[in-house]
């Protein structure tokens, strides 16, 4: 599908799939610094600070989870320029697909090396492919709403803006309208 959208400078293409490897693409860039944000506090605090283990990762999973849900929120997923994307609806929908990301991160350890006895390193490729594709679906589609550069909601020009001759600029998946953008943050 082709978006078409018109700016200052005028109207450029964007194709859905570029749109949604860009969107992928961010969602990697930020769990990976959102991960190295978390293995680095951590190690400072047990390494450096001698903090017991278990309060250096909680500590470090809380400013983790800050990073990603500012940079997913606010770049991945974001689908206005006016801040309305850092609601308290959306950070606890964050919240809790993160606790689900952990708990099919854990099935999957548990079947693979408890129920099938398999090395634990087995679990990894699972792991590292299943939990992120999981949560990239559940972000776009449950947490942010489905808003953003490969999905927004349908943005309609008054007729009165639009040049004779030319239909009115869409942007997005045509089904979506404007009533979704303006309705009021759900749980």
């Amino acid at each position: 599908m082709i978006e078409l959208t018109r700016s200052k400078t005028g109207t450029r293409r964007r194709s859905g799939t570029a749109a949604l490897i860009g969107q992928i693409w961010r969602f990697g860039t930020v769990g990976v610094l959102a991960t190295a944000a978390h293995l680095s506090i951590y190690s400072a605090l047990t390494e450096l600070l001698g903090v017991e283990p278990l309060t250096a990762n909680a500590t470090a999973f809380v400013l983790a989870f800050g990073i990603s849900f500012t940079g997913q929120a606010g770049w991945t997923f974001r689908d206005d320029e006016e801040g309305r994307w850092l609601t308290s609806a959306r950070l606890i929908r964050f919240l809790a697909a993160s606790i689900a990301g952990f708990l099919l991160n854990t099935l999957i350890v548990f079947v693979i090396v408890t129920s099938l006895g398999y090395p634990s390193i087995y679990a990894l490729p699972f792991m590292a492919t299943l939990v992120p594709a999981a949560l990239f679906l559940l972000n776009k589609y449950w947490v942010f709403g489905g808003a953003s550069a490969a999905g927004q909601p349908v943005q309609i020009e008054p007729p009165e803006k639009t040049l004779p001759g030319h239909a009115a600029t869409f942007r997005g998946n045509a089904p979506r309208t404007m009533e979704k953008a303006n309705a009021p943050d759900r749980i």
